[in-house]
């Protein structure tokens, strides 16, 4: 099913993203959603979506079932320049008030300005809706468009969905020294295979966010 979109709210500046105010997109079952890049008003939006998490979600995202953000960790994920820290996060646009559904944020490395760490969290009811897909593809922009050639990934190794998502995609799995695992997904240059279906369906879903946004305002390698 294709992806309708809306009108982006903002303007683009340069090319960047700096100067959007987000935009909203339907997910395939119908349902809409807002999108908009992480600020400190969504503090409390941030925090109350653990409750949204399942022990399991936790795990994954923060590699411990905590139950719930520290104050300190609230200042970190919420006040982020979005150059080298950028985070988008996803909002019902229920008018009886925004509940976060997912976020995804990716963060520069200091010794290695050209790769960026990144994660993804969609709480559980939203979860194999398309939401994580929609995610993804924005970060992928956003990357692109800060000059970030990888994105990088610690997954658990239980985390079997997420290490399939990204292997359709591309990405290449390896244990670290300390004997965590990790996964490099090359958004620069030509990816892998372009008859990848993963890749495609994350093709139709970038040119989506384009249209949502007003304009295509970076090179594209897919």
């Amino acid at each position: 099913m294709s992806v309708p979109i809306l009108k982006a709210r903002g303007i683009m500046q340069g090319n960047s993203y700096d100067g959007l105010e987000g935009f909203d997109m339907a997910l395939p079952d119908g349902e809409l959603v807002s999108f908009r890049p992480v600020r400190p008003e969504h503090r409390k939006i941030v925090a109350e979506g653990m409750s949204a998490l399942s022990f399991e979600s936790r795990l994954f995202r923060f590699f411990t079932p905590m139950v719930c953000l520290s104050a300190q960790q609230l200042d970190y994920f919420t006040e982020v320049d979005q150059s080298d820290h950028v985070a988008w996060i996803a909002l019902s646009s229920d008018n009886a008030g925004q509940t976060g559904l997912g976020i995804a944020r990716f963060i520069r490395l200091p010794h290695q300005p050209r790769v960026a760490e990144f994660a993804i969290v969609v709480i559980d009811s939203y979860q194999n809706r398309g939401l994580g897909l929609i995610l993804l593809a924005l970060l992928y922009k956003m990357a692109v468009s800060k000059a970030i050639d990888t994105l990088r990934a610690s997954v658990s190794l239980e985390n079997k969905v997420m290490r399939r998502w990204l292997a359709r995609l591309g990405a290449v799995g390896q244990y670290d020294d300390d004997g965590s695992y990790t996964m490099d997904w090359a958004v620069a240059g030509k990816p892998p295979d372009l008859t990848l279906p993963s890749l495609q369906r994350l093709k139709a879903i970038i040119v989506k966010i384009d249209e949502a946004m007003g304009q295509n305002v970076v090179p594209d390698p897919l």
